[in-house]
């Protein structure tokens, strides 16, 4: 302890002043040992909701002291009582999510304090006001959750879009292509793709990423918009069906411009974990069945790439979690193709 002392010591005077009282940090002893409490706040929320569907938000409260009584609701509206449990340090709850478009506040009381927890809901046709992610939820750039609100589709209404889109020109901006990139054994789907390459990763909502990673749009829209998906869903144990939805809000985004981007969805293959398997057939099904209703050009990385225990493997048991070597080529191929198509 001494010699590190004195290498201190001679580290802060080079330079050829003393140390000062001030540099020295305070004797943990000094500290009151007293416990800094979170706010309240909201742990979760949809991004993308319908405007005729009724959602939730969740909420954690810390429990300062139990049998303490609050209430929640949203300003102007009714207030839900409640009582802080006995258990644990916090608790959570859920509040029915608000409606229309704008800024609304939620307004937190436990006994003698209150707290506002503010939350912005925006038009999908809109400009998103993403601006980044807080515990894998998108957030706007004063870190208020945004909620999307989009429209359900039906076939005639789909008929109707599909009578209009033969109206609008295809867009000509540099292509545009989003989300995880499929990295394995040092290469990626990506490399060498002559298109604008954003990477959307979350550790459970890489959807959420891909949200944000798509708030702004290139002027002049890109002529091919690629989504890439892959399958950190799964691997983060966090995949929800809505993931599909996001394929209808950048439609809907779309739709609103004089011109539309060719959309293509790279379809992630069933993952080598036997685990995950059941669970990645059901995702595919219903994101081929989404992309297909909606227009959108499917690459169906299984197909070309074959079995994960062909396409992922390095050694005798040994795989990486996306195809590599050749299938991972034949994979980029079919991506540098549909850029140029």
């Amino acid at each position: 302890m001494r010699a590190l002392l004195v290498l201190l010591l001679a580290t802060s005077l080079v330079g050829g002043e003393p140390p000062k009282a001030g540099d020295i940090p305070p004797s943990p002893s000094s500290a009151s040992g007293e416990r800094i409490w979170p706010d309240p706040r909201f742990t979760h929320w949809p991004p993308i909701v319908y405007e005729d569907e009724s959602r939730n938000l969740s909420f954690e409260l810390p429990v300062r002291q139990a049998g303490v009584p609050g209430s929640v609701g949203w300003e102007g509206g009714e207030r839900l009582p409640f009582t802080l449990d006995a258990d644990g340090d916090r608790i959570s709850g859920l509040i029915p999510a608000p409606t229309g478009e704008g800024d609304h506040v939620a307004e937190v009381t436990i006994a003698d304090r209150s707290w506002k927890l503010p939350v912005r809901l925006a038009d999908v046709r809109e400009p998103w006001p993403l601006k980044g992610l807080v515990d894998g939820f998108p957030v706007d750039e004063a870190g208020r959750p945004v909620l999307l609100i989009d429209r359900r589709r039906d076939p005639a209404a789909a008929r109707k879009w599909k009578i209009l889109s033969a109206d609008l020109p295809r867009s000509s901006g540099r292509a545009l292509i989003v989300g995880d990139p499929m990295e394995a054994y040092g290469d990626t789907t990506w490399s060498g793709l002559d298109a604008e390459q954003r990477i959307a990763h979350d550790e459970r909502y890489p959807h959420h990423a891909a949200l944000v990673a798509l708030a702004t749009l290139p002027d002049p829209l890109p002529r091919t918009l690629i989504w890439s998906p892959g399958n950190q869903a799964l691997f983060g144990a966090g995949w929800s069906p809505e993931e599909e939805r996001v394929l209808a809000a950048l439609l809907s985004r779309l739709e609103s411009s004089r011109e539309l981007p060719r959309l293509v969805l790279v379809l992630p293959p069933v993952p080598i974990d036997e685990e995950l398997r059941e669970l990645a057939v059901q995702r595919r099904e219903l994101l081929t069945r989404s992309a297909s209703f909606l227009k959108w050009t499917v690459i169906d990385v299984e197909r070309l790439a074959g079995p994960a225990e062909q396409a992922n493997r390095i050694a005798d048991q040994v795989f990486t979690r996306y195809p590599n070597g050749e299938a991972q080529a034949r994979v980029r191929a079919a991506i540098a193709q549909a850029l140029t198509d």
